[in-house]
């Protein structure tokens, strides 16, 4: 029997888009866990943001976090931690991107510009978690203030320096050039999961930047965008319901389905 793993978004995923709240997914978080099914979260947040998530959800590692860009992952003893960074550093994106703007006039703001309490405005966090989502390695959330004309040109001046803009939930991504799949293709070709041939990958978002994963997963679930935007996925499952009861309810449909397709 296929080994079943379970990959997901958090924000208008698994926590609610506006409240983040999170209530109703931890009775079947619970019985995934008896059931030795991992549930990976894979996220553009912070790996300090995830860290806090993993203690508060009882969740495994490992952890994907920045799209992709930087992965927590048990050492080969099992005792420890090690940290993989794929993406480009932090310091040098927001280096280039305060060139750009400079530059151009380019109308934009980041989380390198703002404060503790602008991050809290913008995201509706609260204080600690608010200094969580500013711990940023390889990505820059940016608002863009300009017009769709120069965002193309932006893109074009990011491409050169060998960065890609992903739209998320609430903002876009400045980036390397790496995705939510990768960390997924990396962590099962390395045989994490000890199961060789026989994983079978789920995951679940809701946004642009997850579309690398669910198209990646052999099966994927898409839950309603807060913008209203639909995701195009072949053979997806479309949730009625937002997060986070559109999770509980396309896990526990999946589980059937494809526990009965592995066996």
């Amino acid at each position: 029997m296929s080994k079943l793993i379970i990959f997901t978004d958090l924000d208008g995923t698994l926590l609610n888009h506006h409240t983040y709240d999170y209530a109703a997914v931890c009775p079947i978080l619970a019985r995934l866990k008896a059931a030795n099914i991992p549930v990976i979260l894979n996220s553009s947040k912070t790996l300090a943001e995830l860290e806090a998530w993993q203690s508060k959800l009882s969740l495994p590692l490992p952890l994907i976090a920045e799209n992709g860009g930087v992965l927590q992952v048990l050492n080969n003893t099992g005792t420890g931690v090690n940290k993989i960074l794929i993406g480009q550093p932090y310091a040098e994106i927001r280096s280039y991107i305060k060139h750009l703007r400079k530059h151009y006039h380019w109308q934009f703001e980041g989380f390198g510009d703002w404060t503790v309490s602008e991050v809290m405005g913008h995201t509706g966090l609260h204080s600690n978690d608010a200094v969580l989502a500013m711990e940023r390695e390889v990505t820059e959330p940016i608002l863009w203030q300009d017009s769709p004309e120069n965002l193309e040109l932006f893109k074009q001046a990011l491409a050169a320096e060998h960065l890609v803009l992903k739209q998320g939930g609430r903002f876009y991504h400045v980036m390397g050039n790496h995705d939510k799949a990768d960390a997924m293709h990396f962590l099962v070709n390395k045989e994490y999961f000890s199961c060789g041939q026989h994983c079978q990958t789920i995951a679940l978002g809701d946004s642009e930047n997850d579309l690398s994963m669910l198209n990646y997963a052999d099966f994927a679930v898409v839950l309603p965008n807060a913008s209203g935007r639909v995701l195009e996925v072949s053979n997806a499952i479309y949730a009625s319901d937002p997060a986070p009861m559109g999770w509980v309810n396309a896990v526990e449909s999946l589980l059937f389905s494809a526990n009965a397709k592995a066996g």
